[in-house]
C-alpha cells in the first residue's frame, strides 16, 4: 500500500485522480484507519489552517500510525505553491520515520509552475507577482523559493539542481522546468529520502517505480443525480464566467449575505433567510450555486470563521433537501464541509478532469463528493449536463 499524507483535501483529491489513471484502488480518510484494503492511501488533512505546532502534531501523529499499517512509501503532499507550514510538517515525518532526507518537489511544470534558478515563476510570472499574492492568509510576498519556505531551527534546507545534485541531510528543493526533470529527481528518491511535493512529482515517481498508467474507459456522458448542490468558497476561483453561463442556464446564484460575511449582529437572521431561500430554489431548479461575492479579506480567523459559516450553512440545506451532487471549490472549505457533515471516508472513482475528482461517500450511496482546487476550472460537462432522466 502507498500512503499520502496531504495538506489539504483538494491535494488528496488530485493525487487520488492519478491513482485512478494508474489504475489504483483508492481511498481518501480524513483519518488514519487501523486496516485499508486499498492500494493507495490518501490522508486528508487541514493542516494549513492549523498553527504550526498544531501541524507538526497532527502530522507526526499519522506518519507514526501510517508506519505502524506498514505501507510501502509514504508521499508528502504540499501545496505547489508553498503556502502553508511545509518545513514544519516535512520535519514531523522526519522525526517520527528515522529518514534523514526529502526530495522536494513543488512546482509541476505541466501547469506552468517552474522554479528556476531559485525562483518560483507561474506561466513565466513570478509567483509574488500573480494572484497568489491575494491569498487571505498565505498571501506570497516573494518568489524566492528559500524565502517562501522560511526557516526552521535545526533543519537545513537548501536548492539542488541537475548541476548541482547531490542530496545532503535537510530539505533538498529541486529545480524543475521540464517533465523530464520531474523524472530526474524521481529516480533519487531512495529509502532514506522522504519524496514531497506537487502531483506531477508523485507521478513520476509511480512511473519510476513501476507503475504505468492505464487505459481508462470513458463513457460518453457522467451520469449525475439529480440535484447539485456548487460550493463556491476558494478565494481563487476562476469560475466567475461559468458561474454566470450557468444562471443564464437555469441555475440558481445564493450569495453569501453580507451581514454573515461582515459578522454584523443581524447575521442570524440573514443566514436563516440565506439557508431557507436555498431549500426553496430546489422547488425550480435542480441547480443551485453559493457564492461568497465579497472581497479578500486578510484578517487573521476571517477565512476560517466564513468557512465554518459554510459548513454550518450545507448542513442546514441538506437536512432538508435531498443533495446528489456536492461540488466544492477548495479543500479548507471542503475539508470544513465534511466535518460539519461527519463525512471522514471516500471513494473516488471518476476523475472528470486533472485535479477534479467525484467520488462515492461512505454509508450515503445518493451523494456524491466533487472536489476541486480553487486556481483550477470545472469541466465543461459539469455545466452543461443533462439531467433530464
Amino acid at each position: 500500500m502507498i500512503a499520502v499524507i496531504a495538506d489539504d483535501f483538494t491535494g488528496a483529491a488530485e493525487l487520488s485522480g492519478l491513482g485512478l489513471q494508474h489504475g489504483l484502488k483508492v481511498e481518501i480518510d480524513s483519518i488514519v484507519i487501523k486496516h485499508s484494503d486499498a492500494e493507495l492511501l490518501i490522508i486528508a488533512t487541514d493542516t494549513r489552517s492549523m498553527s504550526s505546532e498544531e501541524a507538526y502534531q497532527e502530522v507526526k501523529r499519522i506518519t507514526n500510525e501510517l508506519i505502524k499499517l506498514k505501507v510501502s512509501w509514504i508521499y508528502k503532499k504540499t501545496d505547489s505553491v508553498l503556502r502553508g507550514h511545509v518545513l514544519t510538517e516535512l520535519k514531523a515525518m522526519l522525526d517520527v520515520s528515522g529518514k534523514s532526507k526529502v526530495i522536494l518537489v513543488p512546482s509541476n511544470p505541466a501547469y506552468g509552475r517552474e522554479i528556476k534558478n531559485g525562483i518560483y515563476y507561474v506561466n513565466d510570472q513570478p509567483v509574488h507577482l500573480t494572484g497568489f499574492s491575494d491569498d487571505p492568509e498565505f498571501a506570497l510576498e516573494t518568489s524566492n523559493v528559500l524565502e517562501m519556505l522560511g526557516v526552521l531551527k535545526g533543519l537545513p534546507t537548501f536548492l539542488v539542481s541537475k548541476q548541482k545534485n547531490i542530496i545532503h541531510e535537510g530539505i533538498a528543493v529541486a529545480e524543475t522546468s521540464s517533465l523530464n526533470d520531474l523524472d530526474y529527481w524521481a529516480e533519487k528518491v531512495d529509502s532514506d529520502i522522504i519524496p514531497a511535493g506537487a502531483s506531477g512529482f508523485f507521478s513520476s515517481i509511480l512511473k519510476a517505480r513501476g507503475l504505468n498508467k492505464k487505459e481508462i474507459s470513458k463513457s460518453d456522458t457522467v451520469i449525475f443525480g439529480k440535484n447539485f448542490l456548487f460550493i463556491c468558497g476558494s478565494a481563487f476561483s476562476h469560475d466567475r464566467i461559468a458561474v454566470e453561463e450557468a444562471r443564464f442556464n437555469g441555475a440558481k446564484i445564493c450569495e453569501m449575505p453580507d451581514d454573515v460575511f461582515y459578522d454584523r449582529p443581524s447575521k442570524e437572521k440573514q443566514f436563516k433567510k440565506w439557508v431557507d431561500d436555498t431549500i426553496n430554489s430546489f422547488n425550480n431548479t435542480s441547480k443551485v450555486i453559493i457564492k461568497i461575492n465579497q472581497p479578500i479579506i486578510k484578517k487573521p480567523g476571517f477565512a476560517k470563521r466564513l468557512r465554518m459559516e459554510t459548513a454550518e450553512f450545507v448542513e442546514r440545506v441538506i437536512k432538508n433537501v435531498e443533495i446528489n451532487e456536492l461540488l466544492i471549490d477548495g479543500g479548507a472549505t471542503t475539508y470544513a464541509i465534511t466535518k460539519q457533515l461527519n463525512l471522514d471516508k471516500f471513494f473516488p472513482y471518476q476523475e472528470l478532469a486533472p485535479g477534479v475528482v467525484r467520488m462515492k461517500v461512505k454509508n450515503n450511496p445518493d451523494l456524491h463528493l466533487t472536489i476541486k482546487p480553487g486556481s483550477y476550472l470545472w469541466p465543461d460537462e459539469i455545466w452543461k449536463f443533462d439531467n433530464s432522466q
